[in-house]
């Protein structure tokens, strides 16, 4: 295909080359005039001629490759999108538990966010694993707050006790 074109592209400025010798060396007169008229014709030609001898079956499977690699690499970009996608959903909604639990004096906070992929096509918070030697009441407070705000679930949240060693 880049082959064609690149043959095509000198093709076209060599006839342009030697139309324009052409027109330089010959006299003024009805000869110029004769000259000017075959140069015009030629460049037509040098234009013309891909179309003319254009291999459309050639030109149809080097169209179809591209579009299939062009529809690989889109899915591939479809599916880094929404591990991104995920991925920032999941860590927003962890810092935003963290600076919750921090709120709450809720030092030893650890969580991990889970995001799940919605019927409508996009991803939400839909569950939380959270480790803390917290009491029950901030405990109780934290979740309220990651029900409200996020829409987690209670039952979502899975509370466990920081190992103390």
């Amino acid at each position: 295909m880049t082959e064609a074109l690149r043959s095509w592209i000198i093709g076209l400025a060599g006839a342009a080359m030697v139309t324009a010798v052409a027109m330089t060396v010959t006299p003024e007169g009805r000869v110029k005039k004769v000259v000017s008229l075959i140069c015009g014709l030629v460049t037509i030609i040098a234009l013309i001629k891909p179309i003319v001898g254009f291999n459309y079956a050639d030109f149809a499977k080097s169209l179809a490759s591209y579009q299939k690699d062009a529809e690989g690499f889109s899915g591939q970009m479809d599916s880094s999108n929404e591990k991104l996608t995920r991925l920032i959903i999941e860590d927003k909604c962890a810092t935003y538990i963290l600076d919750k639990g921090k709120s709450l004096d809720m030092d030893d906070l650890e969580v991990t966010v889970t995001a799940s992929w919605s019927e409508d096509g996009y991803w939400y918070p839909s569950g939380a694993r959270l480790t803390t030697n917290a009491d029950k009441a901030k405990r109780d407070k934290l979740g309220q707050s990651i029900t409200s705000e996020l829409g987690i679930p209670p039952e979502e949240l899975i509370w466990s006790m920081r190992d103390e060693k």
